[in-house]
């Protein structure tokens, strides 16, 4: 049996922390013992898990003193992986000196260290406090990246873009998931058909393109509703434009909701809609899709799928192709939406559960511990991209 420690800054309910729990329950159904660590107030142990005895959640115990904290996380996470002998250790993330501790011991005991940088290295997310970045990358960041055994990718965008920035090392590209189990859609009457934007209010997500593009294709009996936490202050700007185009009436905002309210908010939609500049994977695409909503995003998000399998739209990033996507979706028959909403929900089904992404996770972690086994397909070698 693998034992695995996966580790993420916070336990939060950002993206990336869900990521970093399910991908780590997934790793545990497939018969290994796993803990998943992350920043909290208090040191506990959690054995309450969706999937096996094997699974448990871990918190260190933070300081207010930052030298004091350091310390004192670098003496827990040490004596975890002495206690329990880990074959490999997984980190969720970057930039983070909680991280930073845990490639240092990793590499001090010899344990297989993987990445997941979960879009922290695609081009937007790096101009955003880039110098600071910049800088951490040439002093400690660069270094533990190199020193991973393999990098683990979400799409393909993210995978061509490590090999732009230089790291050689094997790639896996391991999509994130949905427990297609949990979710059971029900398409509710309303007033009226609904746009549904459920995300971070970020300017990276496109709110302010998706509100020129209503102003400009805008039809009777159509809304958009918009849910998610505010971050940087977005939401006044996002307000404020609706404002100067006079679309108050338009626009329904519910804030971050979670649970049965963002259940309610996918059961009340007729159409999903991510108008982003820049997507590392888009779980709530995955989401709205598992929901049997047809879905509207952009080529910067990486769901060509949405073509291919005729369950949405996957137009350039910016007000004319989100506007002629909205424009389509207005004009298709109720009947076709919903047929485009089942194809949507059968890919979810076939390609993007956790379960099947479970089996995926152990072949890779199998094949990084011994590379004499054979590559899975989903490993990615250096050579072979250079030679494309």
């Amino acid at each position: 049996m693998l034992n695995q420690l996966h580790v993420v800054q916070s336990n939060d309910k950002s993206g990336e922390s869900i990521a970093a729990l399910r991908y780590a329950q997934a790793a545990s159904s497939e018969s290994c013992m796993v803990i998943l660590l992350s920043q909290g107030t208090t040191l506990k142990l959690d054995n309450q898990s969706s999937v096996n005895s094997e699974f448990a959640q871990q918190f260190t115990s933070k300081r207010k003193n930052f030298f004091l904290n350091i310390f004192s996380e670098y003496r827990q996470i040490l004596s975890l992986c002495e206690l329990h002998k880990f074959n490999l250790i997984h980190l969720h993330g970057m930039w983070s000196p909680f991280l930073v501790i845990t490639a240092l011991i990793a590499n001090r005991k010899g344990i297989t260290l993987l990445i997941s940088p979960h879009g922290t290295l695609m081009p937007w997310a790096l101009r955003n406090k880039y110098y600071k970045k910049l800088l951490a990358m040439k002093i400690y960041q660069g270094a533990i990246l190199r020193s991973a055994s393999l990098l683990v990718a979400t799409a393909d965008q993210e995978f061509y873009n490590l090999r732009k920035l230089g790291f050689q090392q094997p790639i896996a590209v391991i999509p994130n998931g949905v427990n297609v189990e949990m979710v059971v859609p029900k398409r509710l009457q309303t007033k009226f058909k609904t746009f549904l934007f459920l995300s971070r209010i970020h300017p990276v997500k496109g709110l302010l393109d998706l509100v020129e593009a209503w102003a400009i294709v805008k039809l009777p009996g159509w809304r958009i509703v918009i849910a998610g936490e505010d971050v940087e202050g977005h939401l006044s700007k996002v307000e404020a434009l609706i404002r100067e185009k006079e679309l108050e009436a338009d626009f329904k905002f519910c804030g971050f909701v979670d649970g049965e309210q963002k259940q309610a908010c996918f059961d009340q939609a007729d159409v999903f809609i991510l108008p982003s500049h820049s997507e590392n994977f888009g779980i709530v695409v995955a989401e709205a899709l598992a929901n049997e909503l047809p879905v509207i995003t952009t080529t910067a998000a990486p769901w060509s799928d949405l073509i291919q399998h005729k369950c949405g739209w996957w137009v350039n990033p910016g007000v004319s192709g989100i506007s002629s996507a909205m424009v389509e979706a207005m004009t298709l028959e109720p009947e076709y939406l919903k047929q485009m909403g089942y194809r949507g929900s059968q890919l979810i089904v076939n390609n993007y559960s956790w379960e099947k992404i479970g089996i995926t996770i152990k072949l890779v972690n199998n094949w990084v511990l011994n590379q004499a086994q054979p590559k899975p397909e989903k490993v990615n070698l250096y050579e072979q991209v250079i030679e494309d």
